[in-house]
């Protein structure tokens, strides 16, 4: 009976230490001889950016939000990519240089982002970054888009 109970309760506390909740993930990456296609939702201010074949590094932050099993539909996660030329080493742009990296921020959920002035509008605030090897960066972004969605992150992207 002894056995058995101790049994029970390894079983118990091996479920309890698998079952834990799914959690947030962030993602830093950067892919080698690249170029964005950006583009807009039709009916949406929201941009998205397709990574294609081309002359690039173009670099990549995807945070996702933590799944709630029991709750339909609130998937959430998002992208920021940008992309910068191959024989550089460090970078810093800002504002208006923004459009120059492509810089486009995505969220992907179950909600709408219909069209609206206020949110048309171009990226603003600074993006930075130094090489630390061939397969890391060190990457800041601290910008806001859509006039409002402020975004603060910092990490070592590697190469994808």
């Amino acid at each position: 009976m002894k056995k058995c109970c101790i049994l029970i309760c390894l079983c118990i506390t091996l479920i309890a230490c698998n079952s834990e909740f799914n959690k947030d993930a962030y993602f830093y990456m950067f892919f080698d001889k690249s170029e964005l296609n950006i583009e807009s939702y039709k009916g949406s201010y929201m941009q998205y950016a397709t990574i294609e074949s081309g002359e690039n590094l173009v670099f990549e932050y995807r945070f996702i939000a933590q799944d709630e099993e029991k709750i339909a539909d609130d998937e959430y996660s998002e992208t920021i990519r940008f992309e910068i030329d191959t024989n550089i080493n460090k970078f810093s742009y800002s504002d208006d240089e923004l459009l120059d990296i492509k810089a486009v921020f995505t969220q992907y959920c179950y909600c709408g982002f219909p069209p609206s002035e206020s949110k048309n509008v171009n990226p603003k605030g600074t993006i930075s970054g130094e090489k630390i090897s061939n397969k890391e960066w060190r990457v800041r972004i601290n910008t806001t888009f859509y006039g409002n969605e402020k975004k603060d992150i910092e990490g070592v992207f590697k190469l994808k």
